[in-house]
This record gives C-alpha cells, structure tokens and sequence, in this order.
C-alpha cells in the first residue's frame, strides 16, 4: 500500500509537519497519517460557524529566537503569517503595585539585557545586580546539572539568592515557557529559555504571534509533499507500530488496513505513543509515556474598543496570567486574548465563572476596560496542553532514535532540551528527520 513512499511520518502537528517537510526536501518521498482533519495537532485553528473568525484553541506566542519554527515557515513560505515584536518587550502589571516592563534595546548581546534589567523600575538596586549575574548562574546550572534536574524553579531562585522583586519579574516567564508553576517547573527547562533569551540578538527577541491563525502557519502543507511525490492522508488512524526483526516493518491501521515501511516517524503525544508502541521499542525511557497532562485555560474577550496599552501585559497576582492584543473582529469589536497556564484549578470550573473572573481583573488591570462595552466572550480549555515539566520528568524524555532500526520519535515531550513548546516539537521533527534521512540513504546504497 506504501510502496511508493520512503518514509511514513505518523502525525501532522508541528512535529510531524516539520519532520515530513524535511525529509520531502531531501527527496524523500513521505506519506503522512493524521488521525484529525487539519494540520496543527494540539495548536490549531478552525473557524467560528457563528461569525466566520478564524479561532485557535487557545492563545499561542511564539518568539522570534524560535529559529526551528522559523526554518519551517521559510520552507513553506508561511514566515508572513507570523507577525513579531521586533525587539524583546514585555510590559506587566501587578495588583498593588501597577505597571512596569522589560524592555530591551537594539544593543548586541548581552548589552540588551544589561538596558533592559537597568531599565525596570519594579527592580531594586541589588536586584538588578542578582539579574546581570542570571547568564552566569545558568552557565553554572548546565556545567554543575545539565538538565537540571535536581531543581525548581523556586528551589534554583532562592540557591543563587533572588531576591523577592527579581522572583516576581521571573515567575510569571516560568509560568508561561513552562506551563507549570515555579513550585514544580524544572529549573533546568526554565534556564534554557533563559539562556536563549540572553543569547539571541536583540532584533531576533522579540515575542510573536500568528496574524490571522495557527493553522496558517501551517497553510500549503499538503502540496509541498504532493509536489514532491507525498501525500497527506487525514482521518486516518494508526493504532500500533509493527517492528520485526528489530526493525520498522510498518503500521496497523484503524479498520484493519496494513501499511508496510521500513522509516518511520512517529510524531505524536507521548501517552498515545505509549499504545502504539510496545515498551521494549522505548528502551529506557517508557516511563513517559505515562506522564501526567498540564491544562491551559484560555479566553477570548471582544469589546467594542481597544483595552490594552501593548500586544503582550503580564499580569501579577490575578488568576488571569496574561493579555494579548489580537486585534480588531471582523465582524466588529477588539479581540483580547488571555491565558491561564497549569491551569488545574481552572479545568473542570464552569466556563462563566472563569469569564465573569477575567472580564472583572482585566477592567481593575486596565482603565480602559472600565468604559469599555464586552461584545462576546467563550473560554477554551486545554487539558491536554503539553506534558507537564516537572524535573523528575526530564531524564525519561526520550531521545529522537529508539532501539528499532528505522523507526524514530517526534514531538515536543522528546529530549529537545527545552519546554513542551511549538519550537521544541518543530526541533524534534527535525532531528527525527535528519537521522531518518540517514537511514534512508544508507539503504538506497
């Protein structure tokens, strides 16, 4: 059924979009097998059949040092779709307190980050010394633990002695990149952001979002692959890998049908990799597979005017964690977007109460919202956003290559070194493919 294809890429999310992509510019000819109707997996767009907009399942920011992303946009030619801050600048506000922000110059790194912490007026004296010091203590986190194991955020922030001001600028970027609290977020996964954000250069730090959809980030896909002898298959479900001899042999489908391959990528969430594969296939690592899930909750509130002084506000000692500015409805209105993120509590509340929750702290957070007329508003929950990020978790991440011959892992929960994100799941898509493709040339010699 397979025969002519290369290489069987299970999953179009990021990951497997990326992993099938590369390998198709290679030469390889990919089959991909998606059991949804679109491309995008757990960040993806569908449209509102009440008024026509294009809507994500949730609020997704991307960065401008996401330079995995960034490659496969190129590839599709979709870099268009994504519309960045061009420069790092994150304004927050905090209960008690009111609004300050970080904001970095165009200055060579580091010196970006020396304005920007000089610059930020909720820091005190000593704390903004203890900051210029955070890209030594990551250097020293990696070299002493290099996954970071061992710590929380919160544990890793009172051992190099942050300060209280400096904790609650970090926090609320732990929550985010994480999806897990600073309680028990890895404080290695945390100080990889970190790093990221030190090194890029100021015109590649800035904080993006798609302009219209995620789904069209991902938008001409299909006919990147058919052009290059590849399909896209949707509403097709694989229900297990079949491995002989210690090798990729193919893959049973939902319905009874056989697909014969020899490569294989399999990009999809770790628990339903779990069922798919058996546990010898995982090696060591088969414990994730079994990796508890963490929420985000989300809203999308359109008033008749715009409420916000910037694209991305932090906010500080609220439930709501953050607003964006996704501009104005087509069908009337300004959109704002927030999050909830490991969002736990959240999940099972009725979805009137989180409204009633947000609408109320975005009017004390903003005078703006005070005057202005809510239009519509409808929550999105995410129980299954991303693996959760917990420092036990990260030795189980496994990586790219499994123990059978040709069969390769993709995904956001693998060992890319960073949070569940969309640029950690486009990462692994890439190294899945980069070794499939090495197999792939071993055999057509």
């Amino acid at each position: 059924m397979s025969g002519s294809f290369d290489a069987v890429v299970v999953g179009a999310g990021f990951a497997g979009v990326a992993a099938a992509t590369s390998l198709a510019e290679e030469g390889a000819r990919v089959l991909v097998l998606e059991t949804r109707q679109r491309p995008g997996g757990r960040a993806t767009s569908w449209v509102d059949p009440a008024t026509g907009e294009v809507e994500d399942n949730g609020q997704h920011v991307l960065a401008s040092f996401y330079a995995e992303t960034l490659r496969l946009l190129r590839r599709l030619g979709t870099e268009e779709a994504l519309t960045a801050d061009r420069t790092f600048h994150l304004r927050l506000w905090e209960r008690g307190r009111g609004s300050f922000q970080l904001r970095c110059p165009d200055l060579p790194a580091p010196f970006h980050w020396v304005a920007a912490v000089g610059t930020c007026d909720r820091l005190s004296a000593r704390s903004r010394l203890r900051a210029l010091d955070l890209p030594r203590q990551v250097r020293a986190l990696f070299e002493r633990n290099g996954d970071g194991s061992r710590f929380t955020v919160e544990s890793w922030l009172r051992e190099i002695g942050g300060t209280e001001d400096l904790a609650a600028v970090l926090r609320p970027i732990a929550l985010a990149s994480l999806n897990e609290t600073p309680r028990e977020g890895s404080a290695g996964l945390f100080a990889r952001v970190l790093d990221r954000v030190f090194q890029a250069p100021a015109r590649a730090s800035g904080l993006a979002l798609p302009r219209r959809g995620l789904t069209d980030l991902l938008h001409g896909f299909e006919g990147f692959l058919a052009a290059r002898g590849g399909e896209v298959r949707y509403r097709t479900t694989v229900l297990g890998v079949r491995v002989e001899a210690g090798r990729a042999a193919g893959l049973s489908l939902l319905g009874g049908a056989r697909i014969d391959s020899g490569c294989v990528v399999l990009a999809v969430p770790h628990d339903r990799a779990g069922w798919m594969l058996e546990p010898e296939h995982f090696g060591a690592y088969h414990g994730i597979t079994r990796a508890p899930w963490s929420p985000i909750v989300s809203t999308l509130n359109v008033y008749d005017r715009p409420i916000l002084p910037s694209r991305f506000v932090g906010l500080l000692g609220t439930r709501t964690q953050w607003a964006l500015d996704r501009g104005q409805a087509a069908t009337g209105g300004y959109r704002v977007g927030t999050v909830r993120s490991a969002a736990f509590e959240d999940e099972d509340r009725p979805a009137d109460s989180i409204l009633d929750e947000t609408t109320r702290e975005l009017a004390e957070a903003f005078p703006e919202a005070r005057e202005a007329r809510l239009l519509r508003a409808r929550v999105y929950k995410e129980r299954h956003a991303t693996m959760r990020s917990l420092p036990e978790l990260q030795p189980l991440r496994p990586p790219a290559e499994t123990p059978a011959r040709g069969l390769f892992l993709a995904g956001d929960w693998t060992a890319t070194g960073l949070p569940p994100t969309i640029e950690g799941a486009v990462l692994s898509g890439h190294r899945a493919a980069a070794l499939a493709s090495a197999v792939l040339g071993t055999a057509a010699r």
